[in-house]
């Protein structure tokens, strides 16, 4: 979900973050294409303190460094952290309820924009945070392939990009298994899933997640001119890397 802010009756993201930092969350869907659905992620887990992290996710978050772009930023808990190391962020989603959410905790520089609409007018940036599976925002291999060439000329020479992915292959379930053969037989990646998120009133649209193994990730960060600096995949099925430019 890349290309528009979302509306009020969209908002379902935003208005679960925001009865969270009021204390009156309840719990939200997330539904798949296929029919499939059940709770999303706990909206407490978006406030989650460093100290609250998995191991591997405090790992990568340490080859954080420079001038940061936080990209899906939900609640703000790794633009602040970044912050209190003393690194200069810019945090975007195109939640508004997200982005009210970050300000009220003290993000200092937030705004609400969608990948299509980030360009070399926010600058230049030594760490981008796709962190939360958001590397596969873009929905597709082809379409995340283009946000990574981009980002190649929205970074310093040194840039680092900082994310997890979850790898589709790791779950014999039989559900999942046929919902990766049928993304197959249309001729999609294994881990392009169709989901929507549903909070009381409120649903965003449908759209497409790409989720990959280290190995996809190796090969599509190669095809798009950058390289696999570190992976973890010590707690699968999640994987956290850090990618730096090719030569």
């Amino acid at each position: 979900m890349t290309g528009t802010v979302l509306c009020d009756d969209q908002d379902a993201f935003g208005r679960q973050l925001l009865d969270e930092l009021h204390g009156t969350a309840g719990e939200a869907t997330l539904e798949r294409d296929d029919g499939e659905s059940g709770p999303s992620m706990a909206p407490a887990a978006f406030f989650a303190g460093h100290d609250a992290w998995t191991a591997p996710e405090r790992a990568v978050f340490d080859h954080v460094r420079g001038r940061v772009l936080d990209v899906g930023c939900g609640a703000g808990r790794h633009s602040l952290e970044a912050a209190a190391r003393g690194l200069d962020v810019v945090a975007i989603d195109i939640s508004p309820g997200a982005v009210a959410v970050c300000r009220q905790r003290g993000v200092v520089d937030v705004r609400l924009l969608s990948l299509d609409e980030v360009d070399d007018r926010l600058g230049r940036f030594d760490t981008v945070l796709m962190l939360c599976g958001n590397l596969g925002l873009p929905g597709s291999w082809e379409r995340t392939s283009e946000w990574l060439r981009r980002l190649r000329d929205l970074t310093t020479d040194q840039a680092r990009i900082v994310l997890d992915t979850v790898d589709p292959h790791g779950d014999d379930d039989p559900v999942e298994r046929a919902y990766l053969e049928r993304n197959l037989a249309r001729g999609r990646m294994p881990g392009q899933v169709t989901i929507r998120l549903r909070y009381g009133p409120r649903v965003t649209p449908w759209f497409d997640l790409l989720l990959l193994s280290a190995a996809e990730l190796t090969d599509l960060a190669h095809e798009a001119g950058w390289r696999v600096a570190a992976i973890d995949e010590s707690e699968p099925p999640d994987v956290y890397a850090v990618l730096e430019k090719a030569e």
